[in-house]
């Protein structure tokens, strides 16, 4: 019972544009002339009798207040009203009625004969002169006709074309005579007053869909018109008249435990409704989705969204789609896009390395955007076993005592309100401390024998014996597992001793202090 209702309401309202079209209806002010209306409004300010005349206006100088006057609309001056561009995503451009193709940009101005071409993933926005604003969709062919003012009325005359792809409306409502907004296709022609729609121009097919969510809109072709009032929609093929407008599907309903804050990935899921073919969803930074990221068709009642987007507020919509094509009412949910910073690059130490040091340095590539990190360490993988958490304010290396043994390191960047991000993976160290440097180193002759001793308490050393302070003639090497030795002394001479601690791997620590020594000549 609804749909006829709406139309008869439409069709009505539709039948009475043509008379009221005559004439502009002015509301008259204090002071106001016919002579000083004529100069404001008319293309030929003398014709201010005729205005006289249509009202059987007595003394042209003086006017009641706040009186409508019918004044014609074709004595009325008629002005340029261009459309001013107010987004452009992507690969768009634009040709002049005489011109060659450019590239589109925002505050372009179209004063009409322009064609616009966007290309795949691309999009443009464009605001009327009467407040209306359009948005182009991908892939999309739009012609800008006739964009005209009459004077300073207010009231507005639209004309386009669209070839192919999808177009947008939120048309400022048309309260005044003579004024129009018309979209002309290759299949039909569509007129509204002040209204919500989509139009979708499928080139390959020959078919134009129209949806319309508020006001009316008259689908004319092959002679008929289907008068489409809001929340209904209908086809239009070539060589056909068009379809009887039928309802379009209501807005999905979201399922519940929708994610409305973004770190790596959301999945939106709907119900699905019985004669949903499709779904389409997008994603704009605002609410009046002039600037669209994400543009697609689903074929099942969920979607999974990665975006590469700035963080930032934005709008995730869906809307069915119906068996013939018609997309149906809009759900909007909000979402933050905010995206950790990502993990610092490890550097050093590798991944398995040995560390033979009582310390290690640990070293990473800075993340431009983080305020500080944490590095955390642990005696297993899971970061269960003696955890500790060090945080680094600026700066990308941190030298750390550790214990001997094997240890578990991760890190990662910490946002400006000092909240944790991504971990890096993990690594894995082995550290081996070095062996205590060997401590009051004694040497003396006796007997012709060399007596060594020291402090230490590492499991072998060497020792060596050089010709020079600076070791760099050895002329000989000893290795024992006690803290002293007997050994048999070069010739006579001076010499320079020193003791080196070994760890159990073979590798050398600190030297002793090196003392020197002189071997006297036996008779013997």
């Amino acid at each position: 019972m609804r749909m006829p209702t709406l139309l008869t309401a439409l069709a009505l309202m539709l039948q009475a544009m043509p008379a009221l079209a005559l004439d502009w209806l002015y509301l008259t002010a204090p002071r106001d002339t016919l002579i000083g209306i004529g100069q404001k409004y008319l293309t030929n300010p003398k014709d201010w009798p005729r205005i006289q005349g249509a009202n059987k206006i007595r003394d042209p100088r003086k006017l009641p207040a706040n009186t409508h006057l019918r004044i014609p609309v074709e004595l009325l001056k008629v002005t340029p009203a261009p459309a001013r561009v107010t987004h452009v995503e992507g690969n768009v451009r634009v040709r002049p009625e005489a011109g060659t193709f450019r590239p589109l940009a925002p505050g372009d101005q179209l004063s009409g004969g322009e064609t616009v071409l966007t290309g795949p993933r691309s999009r443009a926005s464009f605001r009327l002169a009467d407040g209306s604003s359009l948005n182009q969709a991908a892939s999309s062919k739009l012609i800008f006709g006739r964009l005209a003012a009459w004077g300073a009325t207010g009231m507005v005359s639209t004309e386009l074309t669209l070839e192919s792809g999808r177009l947008e409306a939120d048309a400022s409502k048309q309260t005044f005579p003579g004024t129009g907004f018309k979209v002309a296709t290759p299949v039909a022609v569509a007129g509204l007053r002040g209204t919500r729609f989509r139009l979708n121009m499928d080139e390959a097919s020959g078919v134009l869909r129209n949806e319309v969510l508020e006001g009316g809109v008259g689908i004319s072709a092959q002679g008929r018109e289907a008068l489409v009032a809001g929340g209904f929609g209908t086809r239009a093929e070539a060589g056909k008249p068009p379809e009887t407008p039928r309802p379009l599907l209501p807005a999905p309903d979201m399922l519940p435990n929708q994610p409305s804050r973004m770190e790596n990935a959301l999945r939106f899921a709907w119900m699905a409704h019985p004669e949903a073919r499709a779904w389409r969803v997008q994603v704009a930074s605002d609410q009046a989705f002039r600037d669209v990221r994400l543009d697609e068709l689903v074929h099942q009642p969920s979607y999974e969204w990665v975006p590469d987007l700035p963080d930032g507020q934005y709008v995730f919509r869906v809307r069915a789609v119906d068996p013939a094509g018609l997309e149906g009412f809009n759900t909007d949910l909000p979402v933050t896009v905010d995206t950790p910073l990502p993990a610092p690059s490890l550097v050093e130490p590798a991944d398995g390395a040995n560390v033979l040091a009582r310390s290690a340095r640990f070293k990473w590539h800075p993340v431009p955007e983080a305020q500080g990190y944490l590095l955390r360490l642990a005696g297993d993988p899971q970061f269960t076993q003696d955890a500790v958490l060090h945080h680094v304010t600026r700066g990308q290396e941190l030298t750390l005592d550790l214990a001997e043994g094997r240890h578990f390191w991760r890190m990662t960047s910490l946002d400006e309100s000092g909240q944790a991000q991504r971990w890096s993976p993990t690594r894995r160290v082995d550290v081996q401390h070095p062996p205590t440097r060997p401590t009051d180193f004694k040497a003396f002759m006796r007997y012709a024998t060399l007596f060594l001793e020291w402090q230490g308490n590492s499991r072998e050393y060497r020792i060596e014996i050089a010709a020079d302070e600076d070791f760099r003639t050895i002329v000989g090497r000893h290795w024992t597992m006690a803290n002293r030795a007997n050994l048999i002394p070069p010739k006579t001479g001076q010499y320079w001793l020193r003791v080196w601690p070994m760890g159990s791997n073979g590798t050398l620590g600190e030297p002793s202090e090196p003392i020197r020594i002189n071997v006297p000549g036996y008779p013997w």
